[in-house]
């Protein structure tokens, strides 16, 4: 009688332990995918990032660019208490335009206009834009015509609104080695030995560097998988990215409006651009370019066309005043704005999406 009761009781004990081995490799399964979803849509909103670590949105989830840290640059004193509640983190989870502030889940675009007259002891002004990007490949170049293979010239606001850009600035004016937005268009490099050799390489894992055209060749930049390649120059830091003071055998050092690219780590970069020529705005010279660069906490810099060329266009404008009313250019570096539904996009207003 207790033989046969044992056999009835193994096979019901047996089916309770199965039952219950099931319930819990469901309850990891469903916990496991509720923590890999929230890696790509949560957003920590700025009441908690005293004490929270921000989760920063890719563009994809196999972008090639690490995403920026979150990291304030070392530019401004006080942040715009119109911004307090966007200041961290930088993506937003919809298109977000706060004054000079923009933000969308890839993209982050700070403008300021600064008024100095102390830096270098004469009057300056110079427009900075801080740009924050998940992907390289949001740093874009457009030219005239739309083709780099025989650029024209016209005017900013015409290449710049065409791109769709939201902010730009003068580009290298497309002189010779032209790899731009991934694609080569012509492989000649610009060897002269008295100016213009710095090549700027921005790779496709978001560094950027500096090379010399009388020391390479095509073949070894191809190598470094470069998504864009200017040979303006000259550089303004030198390798170990300390600012230079001498530029042998460049004759644009005098003080001049400038346009520069700066590159702080990889999806982080800034646009700048110093007006010149003008009572109100001198200009500077390449070692006090240089020097502000320095300042604004970069770790590479790179001079771009300048004099009449130098506008910065953001929103659908050129804030600038360009030398003697400026003049047609040949390209353009850019971020464009990102697609965005209407219920998802605020303007004028601070706060995160919800």
């Amino acid at each position: 009688m207790k033989k046969k009761s044992l056999k009835n009781v193994i096979p019901m004990i047996a089916l309770i332990a199965v039952v219950i081995a099931l319930a819990v490799v469901t309850g990891y399964a469903l916990s496991l995918n509720s923590r890999v979803d929230g890696q790509y849509t949560e957003i920590v909103h700025p009441s908690q990032m005293q004490n929270a670590t921000p989760i920063l949105r890719p563009a994809v989830s196999a972008s090639p660019s690490p995403a920026p840290t979150v990291e304030p640059i070392s530019a401004d004193s006080e942040p715009d208490a119109d911004l307090a509640d966007v200041a961290y983190p930088y993506w937003s989870d919809g298109v977000l335009f706060v004054n000079d502030t923009y933000r969308s889940p890839d993209i982050s675009v700070t403008v300021r206009t600064v008024t100095d007259s102390k830096m270098f002891k004469k009057n300056l002004i110079y427009y900075v834009a801080d740009v924050r990007v998940s992907d390289v490949t949001q740093i874009k170049t457009g030219c005239t015509n739309g083709n780099f293979s025989k650029p024209g010239r016209g005017p900013i606001e015409e290449t710049a609104k065409r791109e769709n850009a939201l902010v730009a600035i003068s580009g290298d004016f497309v002189p010779a080695l032209v790899i731009r937005n991934g694609e080569l268009y012509n492989g000649e490099l610009y060897k002269s030995k008295t100016n213009y050799n710095d090549i700027c390489l921005l790779l496709r894992n978001g560094e950027m560097e500096i090379v010399k055209g009388q020391s390479t060749s095509l073949s070894k930049i191809m190598e470094k998988d470069p998504w864009q390649a200017w040979q303006f120059g000259p550089a303004l830091f030198n390798s170990k990215g300390k600012p230079l003071s001498v530029f042998p055998g460049v004759h644009i050092t005098p003080a001049n409006p400038r346009s520069c690219i700066g590159y702080y780590e990889p999806g982080h970069y800034c646009f700048v651009v110093v007006d010149g020529r003008q009572k109100k705005s001198r200009g500077v010279t390449l070692e006090e370019l240089a020097l502000l660069m320095q300042s604004l906490g970069c770790k590479q810099a790179y001079n771009l066309d300048g004099g009449a060329s130098a506008h910065f266009y953001y929103n659908y404008d050129v804030l600038n005043e360009p030398s003697g009313g400026g003049r047609d250019i040949a390209d353009i570096v850019y971020v464009a704005y990102e697609p965005y539904q209407e219920s998802r996009f605020y303007f004028g207003k601070a706060g995160l999406s919800k």
